[in-house]
């Protein structure tokens, strides 16, 4: 016997459907437009499927406009600042979950109102602080300031995942000999993978989108980043869509593998948090 389509598994087909046009049509246009002469992409109508299909924007990019150092230099700062900030935000999110301490609810209430304060209000203090260090034009200053950026929201993440997992298994371990240390790295880490894995994700594409802190905080060009050198194409007068686009989706690559790679992680850690947190 078939089963008979309702008419709101109908509406709920073509809402996804359009949801989905809407999402991907930008990144479809973008890949279009890289691999299009200089004289399609400007001629009308559109070309929505591109003929001849021709990838020298992308060897321009990289090799002209020298996306290879950009690339490194990002990769650096977003690796270091994925480590600090996983670290760190693994240690507080536990205290947050299982310590009661006088001042914890405003505690937490103080990290969440980090998040309203708009980033440009902190340049000039960041700037002024990294100055009189004499950090400026060093990665270290980036990835200090990428890192207390995100700490607060990637603890009140652990804090969450960390709360999700009983007590009991940890206490079980301590019975068993093992100091809070290692209760924590072999029972409780393994159920908190997920939870981890999200928190890092979060932290590495904000620090590899970055474009503000890099901005003010790098003046060799030497070490500019991936969202500088995406500026440095756009000209005062002209602009080269197709090695801009190119050099767009350069930038998109290393975040698309990652995502490919950890999705069942990040969908379990991010269900996790929104359930049990």
């Amino acid at each position: 016997m078939k089963k008979k389509i309702k008419s709101e598994d109908i509406i709920r087909v073509i809402v996804l459907v359009i949801f989905f046009i809407l999402l991907f049509f930008p990144f479809y246009f973008m890949l279009i437009t890289s691999v299009k002469t200089e004289k399609a992409i400007l001629q009308t109508p559109i070309q929505y499927f591109p003929s001849p299909i021709v990838f020298e924007n992308y060897a321009a990019a990289w090799r002209d406009s020298k996306f290879a150092s950009y690339f490194l230099n990002t990769a650096i700062i977003a690796f270091f600042t994925l480590l600090l900030v996983s670290v760190c935000a693994l240690m507080t999110g536990y205290a947050l979950s299982r310590y009661q301490f006088r001042g914890k609810k405003i505690t937490t209430t103080i990290l969440l109102m980090t998040q309203i304060v708009p980033g440009a209000l902190l340049l000039i203090p960041l700037f002024t602080i990294f100055q009189s260090l004499k950090l400026i034009n060093t990665y270290l200053s980036v990835i200090l300031a990428s890192s207390a950026s995100l700490l607060a929201y990637c603890s009140i993440m652990m804090q969450g995942f960390f709360s999700g997992i009983s007590v009991s298994l940890e206490e079980a371990a301590w019975i068993d000999g093992c100091t809070k240390f290692q209760g924590v790295m072999k029972v409780v880490f393994p159920q908190l993978l997920p939870g981890f894995v999200a928190t890092g994700a979060y932290a590495f594409v904000n620090a590899w989108n970055s474009f503000l802190l890099p901005l003010i905080l790098l003046t060799d060009p030497k070490k500019f980043v991936l969202t500088i050198g995406l500026k440095s194409l756009i000209g005062q007068y002209t602009i080269n869509y197709g090695r801009l686009t190119a050099a767009g989706i350069i930038c998109l690559i290393p975040a698309v593998i990652l995502f490919a790679y950890i999705q069942k992680y990040m969908v379990e850690g991010l269900g996790d948090g929104a359930v049990k947190g």
